[in-house]
């Protein structure tokens, strides 16, 4: 007999979950709306399944904990991160998969590839996966998984089959889904997009001298610093209780700063990110655009390649990156060229901090500082240390 979708909402929440970022699956559909109607749980609507992971991994980094939902279908889109985050940083991400394509189930013939797959991907990743049943203990099962992610600061895996739960008329499930109203997402009533401001003048600046500039406004402010370059120069500044360098899982910088930011709205993050890596994940533009967290700054620091895997060009020269921004639903966005504007446009963003999320964009040249070298702590360490210097233990 199908189970209660209540049951496993409520087990989350006993579990110590706080928040819950997603992307939709019909199997999964019960928790999505009880996520979108409850005030027990933050509830992020994910633009791709890597993101979700990110945002849960950026909820715990504020001192929360984070799931990420998903229908397997888009598993592949979480190794990513999976991998190149949560798994070499010690992050504990709770991960509640729907399994299409169950081997033996009747299914759409599309959903049989990565149904066959994805018990392997969890035992190729070293993540315990457990399929939940009809006779499954659920409380037990999801205390057992959350224990387990403290305990190891691993991730973890519940995989959900078809019809394990109970479905409720058209389609939503349990006391919340028949008077659901439409989500209230912060820029849903929003006027029309103001136009970018532009700064410039002189010839481009370095990336050293924008983060020396940033870093001398804002020296307590949180950052998440995009992976390549950029982090290695920010690492190279020791201040790992309240910058997080990325390695790897390039494109999710605004993700982890997302549930970051929900996690302590009252601290300013700030995003280094770079041209290639958000062109990577523009969806995150959306999300945030949506959400709207006030104390969000993005920067992005445009250089036009990539750089550290050998200067390969980017086609952010044809992105309009302040214009997307707006877009999307940022509340003020920016490009600065020219280190005559480099100052205004840093002033700008200050200015205006407090009412975003807001973009800043500032083209740079290609010079890079010398000897810049992966940080000097593991990734363990960073990650302990920034969560630290987060809730003020540092």
């Amino acid at each position: 007999m199908p189970l209660d979708p209540q049951l496993l909402f409520r087990a989350l929440l006993g579990a110590g979950v706080t928040g819950l970022a997603g992307v939709p699956c019909s199997i999964l559909n019960h928790l999505t709306l009880e996520a979108e109607a409850s005030s027990e749980i933050d509830y992020i609507p994910a633009s791709v399944e890597g993101e979700a992971v990110s945002a849960a991994a950026g909820m715990w980094l504020g001192g929360g904990l984070g799931a990420a939902m998903m229908q397997n279908s888009g598993l592949g889109n979480a190794v990513n991160p999976l991998a190149s985050l949560s798994i070499p940083y010690e992050i504990p991400v709770l991960m509640i998969v729907s399994w299409r394509g169950e081997p033996g189930k009747k299914d759409a013939v599309h959903h049989y590839p990565m149904g066959a797959a994805t018990r392997g991907i969890f035992e190729l990743l070293d993540i315990p996966a457990t399929v939940l049943r009809e006779d499954t203990n659920l409380e037990r099962a999801v205390g057992d998984a959350v224990a387990y992610i403290h305990k190891e600061r691993r991730p973890a895996a519940l995989i959900v089959p078809r019809g394990l739960f109970q479905k409720a008329p058209g389609g939503g499930t349990g006391p919340h889904a028949a008077e659901r109203p439409a989500p209230a997402l912060a820029g849903s009533d929003r006027a029309e997009s103001p136009a970018p401001v532009r700064f410039g003048g002189g010839a481009l600046p370095s990336r050293s001298a924008v983060l020396a500039a940033w870093m001398a406004r804002h020296p307590d402010d949180l950052a998440v610093s995009t992976t390549g370059f950029m982090s290695r120069e920010v690492s190279s500044h020791g201040l790992v209780d309240r910058h997080f360098p990325m390695q790897g899982s390039m494109g999710f910088a605004a993700g982890i700063g997302l549930g970051l930011a929900r996690s302590v709205p009252e601290r300013t993050v700030h995003i280094l990110d770079g041209d290639g890596a958000l062109i990577m994940r523009l969806g995150s533009l959306a999300t945030l655009g949506a959400l709207a967290p006030r104390n969000f700054i993005h920067l992005v620091v445009d250089n036009g390649t990539y750089a550290s895997t050998g200067g390969q060009r980017t086609v952010s020269p044809h992105v309009d990156f302040p214009a997307v921004a707006l877009a999307c639903g940022y509340r003020a966005a920016a490009s600065c060229r020219g280190a005559d504007g480099l100052g205004p446009a840093l002033e700008w963003a200050s200015e205006v901090a407090g009412e975003g999320p807001i973009l800043l964009q500032i083209t740079v040249n290609e010079r890079e500082a010398e000897g810049l070298e992966r940080p000097l702590l593991s990734p363990q360490e960073i990650a302990l240390a920034f969560r630290d210097g987060v809730a003020g233990r540092g």
